[in-house]
């Protein structure tokens, strides 16, 4: 971890600290409340990595404010983002639990701030109070399920639109500022490194925002987006779900309105196929 400040002793955390509408919330704020004697602030400045992929973690890192994108690197020289998170995620606590590499690195996106403990600290800490081990794996468990859900998402079928509505979704709900015009959202990654989240390329990116911008249901400047008031993202799905209808609805219609080329060639087709020949009575 480079570039730490570290700015004295975290106070101690009220119940609900990490109120947002996670189920999990109050786990989190128990487990935190339980590192009361060995957590501390660190501060980072915006592309600091805290952890880095195959490195023993130097502890673990709650998220509380900024955000940090999570990624992995790729034999073609290229990464892969995992996600991003944002306040109240644990960072590194699989890694220092079972005291092997790191799985992903992690890099902040902006000043950054968090609770941190020292690896050697908290392993103590568990030996010390074994019920805090309940709090650890609730919130292992809720890491297991965001990791299943995240291979899911990048491994789906579905089509570029739906994961990038999906992603503007989860940003305008996560960090959107509502205006009198609609959500307002500076854009946490940009195109290329959303195009390596979605698996396409960043020209795709760039046409499919176009056509939101095109549909009327967001403005786009730079990396700052606006969602216009009464839309959200996911009308472009619908919309490209009525054109896709329209286009097969042509389709159907137009050997009835342009000839009927087809249907004829499958009826000589069928005039072509040759007939058994007939039985012959048998006579005694």
């Amino acid at each position: 971890m480079k570039n730490s400040v570290k700015t004295g002793t975290f106070p101690k955390l009220k119940s609900g600290a990490f109120a947002t509408e996670k189920p999990w919330d109050k786990s989190l704020t128990e487990f935190v409340q339980a590192l009361e004697s060995v957590k501390s602030i660190v501060n980072l400045p915006k592309h600091a990595k805290l952890l880095e992929e195959g490195q023993l973690p130097e502890g673990i890192f709650v998220l509380l404010h900024g955000s940090v994108k999570l990624f992995v690197s790729l034999k073609c020289g290229k990464s892969l983002i995992l996600r991003l998170v944002q306040s109240g995620e644990v960072l590194g606590l699989s890694a220092t639990m079972s005291s092997t590499p790191a799985e992903y690195t992690a890099e902040t996106l902006s000043p950054t701030q968090f609770l941190y403990v020292p690896r050697k600290d908290f392993l103590t800490l568990l030996e010390q109070h074994p019920a805090i081990c309940i709090s650890v794996v609730e919130v292992l468990s809720h890491q297991l399920r965001e990791a299943v859900n995240m291979i899911h998402y990048s491994s789906g079928s579905q089509p570029a639109v739906e994961k990038l509505a999906d992603l503007l979704e989860m940003w305008v709900a996560e960090c959107g500022e509502a205006t009198e015009r609609g959500t307002e959202l500076k854009l946490p990654l940009t195109q290329e490194e959303i195009g390596q989240m979605i698996g396409v390329s960043r020209e795709t990116v760039s046409r499919l925002l176009a056509d939101f911008e095109e549909q009327g249901i967001l403005e786009l400047e730079g990396s700052h987006v606006l969602v216009l008031k009464g839309h959200h993202p996911k009308e472009m799905i619908m919309a490209k779900a009525r054109k896709c209808d329209k286009d097969i609805h042509a389709e159907t219609l137009s050997p009835a309105l342009g000839g009927g080329n087809d249907s004829s060639s499958e009826e000589q087709a069928d005039r072509d196929v040759e007939a058994p020949p007939p039985q012959r009575e048998l006579t005694h």
